[in-house]
Parts: C-alpha cells; sequence; structure tokens
C-alpha cells in the first residue's frame, strides 16, 4: 500500500485539469481529506470511484457528505480523530452521533473547572490512554465538546462540536486555511503557538518560545504568506491549552 498526500491548489499544477487526471490515473481506493478539501474535490471531474471518503480534521456537515456520497457513490465516513490518539470515534448516521473506536482509549467530559460532568452533561472532551504507548495521555483535553453516553451499547460521543475550521483573509483577500499556517511554520520550534486576525484585517501571532532570531522568521514567513498585513506578536505566558486559530472575520461560504 502506499500513501499520497496531495495539494488541491490549482496554483500548485501546471493546469488545474491536472488535478482530476492525476486521481483517476493513480484510482487510491480511499481518500482521506477535511470539509475543505472535500469541498474543492467535488468540483473535480473525477470519473474514479474510490470506496471510502474519510473527513477528518474537522466538522463534517451532512449536507457536505450527502453531497460526497451522491458524486462519488461511496461511504463518507466523518472520523473525530487527533494526532495524538489517531481515531476516537466515527459518526453513525443511523443514531445520530460518533461511536467510539478503540477500547483502551478512556472517553470523558469536564465543565470549565476540570470536574466529570454528570451523565447526559456536556462537557469538554477529555481522553486517557490510547494505543501509543510512547504518549502516555492523562485526562488530555481536546479543545472539543460533547456529551457521553451509549445507544445500543455502544459508547457514544453525542453533539459533538469539533474544532471549528478557521480561514485567514491575505492582504489580496484570498482566503487561507489554518493548515497553511501550521504548513508555512512547520520547520520553527514552537511548543505552541497561535494566531488570530483582528476585524481590521491585522494578525496577532502568539508565540511559546521567545528567541528573537525564531520570532524574526516566523514573522517573516507571515508578512510573505499574508501579503504583507501588520503583524503583531505575543508571548504565551499560561502553560494551558488553548484555541490555536481565532479571527474576528466571517469568511464567504
Amino acid at each position: 500500500s502506499g500513501l499520497a498526500k496531495i495539494n488541491l491548489h490549482p496554483d500548485d499544477w501546471n493546469e488545474p485539469h491536472h488535478r482530476a487526471e492525476y486521481l483517476d490515473g493513480m484510482a487510491p481506493e480511499i481518500i482521506a481529506g477535511d470539509p475543505i478539501s472535500f469541498t474543492e474535490l467535488l468540483k473535480l471531474p473525477m470519473t474514479h470511484r474510490p470506496k471510502a471518503l474519510l473527513s477528518v480534521a474537522m466538522m463534517l456537515t451532512g449536507g457536505l457528505r450527502d453531497d460526497l456520497e451522491r458524486k462519488f457513490d461511496c461511504p463518507v465516513l466523518d472520523i473525530y480523530s487527533m494526532n495524538e490518539v489517531g481515531p476516537i470515534g466515527v459518526f453513525d448516521s443511523e443514531i445520530g452521533a460518533h461511536v467510539l473506536l478503540q477500547d483502551r482509549l478512556v472517553v470523558e467530559t469536564l465543565d470549565q473547572n476540570g470536574v466529570a460532568t454528570e451523565s447526559g452533561e456536556r462537557g469538554e472532551i477529555t481522553v486517557t490512554g490510547g494505543f501509543n504507548f510512547c504518549l502516555p495521555l492523562l485526562r488530555y483535553r481536546t479543545g472539543d465538546f460533547g456529551i457521553i453516553g451509549v445507544r445500543g451499547g455502544d459508547p457514544i460521543i453525542e453533539g459533538l462540536q469539533g474544532r471549528r475550521a478557521v480561514r485567514f483573509r491575505t492582504a489580496s483577500h484570498e482566503w487561507l486555511n489554518n493548515v497553511d499556517v501550521s504548513h508555512a511554520l512547520t520547520e520553527l520550534s514552537f511548543s505552541q503557538f497561535g494566531l488570530h486576525q483582528r476585524r481590521d484585517g491585522s494578525l496577532i501571532f502568539y508565540a511559546s518560545v521567545k528567541t528573537p532570531r525564531i520570532l524574526a522568521k516566523a514573522t517573516e514567513i507571515l508578512t510573505a504568506l499574508f501579503g504583507g498585513l501588520p503583524i503583531e506578536v505575543e508571548m504565551i505566558e499560561a502553560e494551558d491549552k488553548a484555541l490555536q486559530y481565532t479571527t474576528d472575520l466571517e469568511p464567504p461560504l
């Protein structure tokens, strides 16, 4: 088996139609992506039909799932997952909830004070354990919210409010996915960083390191990525998990 990670942005191809031709030529059995990349995939005149589509990283709406299933005539699995623990649950449309997948991963919800919520009460999803013995997690906060329950004998998460897809506007009024920011900064050494865009378009970059060279390089990369928008740098002082990407702007549908 093989894995190919493909960028569907038309500027990365000699001709936009090459994207569909390339995917048809590869004929992958499984295609994984997020709702933003799948929205782009819907626009391509592909003839190949994979066995399944796996949606990860962001919340998948029912309407988009239906559109994908109609076009590709295959199941679309909405996977709730994290890099730290892998797949946590998969959405079952018949019960309207995510069914938990790992028997060695303890999933619970906590309130804003870090106390376990009562049965049927919404809280922040936290995980303990998992199959990765190199990363022993103990009540690791995900930043996602839901209600833990049982349906048909299976543990489930109801009303999952996953990580919100965040898009940023450049100086030329183009829209970037937050993944583009992560990829641009991937070579820099940050234990934690964040980005916020104000309503006027200016940016605040939050960093966990104070090394001038690294901060200067990050500012240089972001300035180029956003076409020269003004950027302020602030330090992350609290040793806690926070929303990495936020914006005051409303991106177009």
